[in-house]
């Protein structure tokens, strides 16, 4: 097999086993704390870094999802978001909104997540609006588009502290970039 020959094939080969690993998710958890604008967009958006760049730049979108886990405060059983929840989303919303115009249709999932109390249709439901106040929030505070959010409710089927069902730990929302 001649050099060129090689090179391709072991390329394809790349980049089918990359794709196999593509759907893996990238995940950090920032907690109660808050993120500046730009520590959202350098994780869910690396290739932000050569839109401004006079030179070649090389880096790309991901392939796979990447989210970020945030520990949203709300009142129990309720899906209004507090003070402190409203400061918590601000760098996210000026990240988003510095987005717009860039981000395709629900290519941002806000994911709503209970932890085990309750049923498992009132956890989703609740966990639904949850997701879509935060979604309200974002478009009405911060300008973002809303056409590239999508909200979801995962209600109990995702814990985060599986040891400890019932824990505050597992009520959360994620916002998640999706791949390609």
């Amino acid at each position: 097999m001649k050099f060129h020959q090689l090179l391709i094939v072991a390329g394809a080969s790349a980049f089918c086993a990359a794709s196999a690993f593509g759907a893996e998710r990238e995940f950090v958890s920032v907690g109660q704390s808050t993120l500046s604008p730009q520590a959202v967009v350098d994780f869910l958006f690396p290739e932000a870094e050569c839109e401004s760049s006079k030179y070649q730049c090389l880096a790309v979108r991901p392939s796979g999802e990447r989210s970020i886990g945030i520990d949203v405060k709300f009142h129990t059983g309720s899906a209004d978001l507090t003070p402190e929840a409203r400061a918590q989303l601000d760098g996210f919303g000026k990240a988003l909104a510095s987005r717009n115009g860039k981000l395709g249709s629900g290519e941002i999932v806000i994911e709503g997540h209970t932890d085990a109390r309750g049923s498992a249709d009132l956890n989703k439901k609740l966990s639904e609006r949850r997701a879509e106040s935060v979604a309200k929030h974002l478009v009405q505070a911060h300008g973002v588009e809303a056409k590239v959010l999508k909200s979801v409710g995962r209600g109990k089927e995702d814990l985060k502290d599986t040891a400890r069902p019932d824990s505050e730990i597992n009520r959360r929302v994620e916002l998640v970039r999706k791949s390609n």
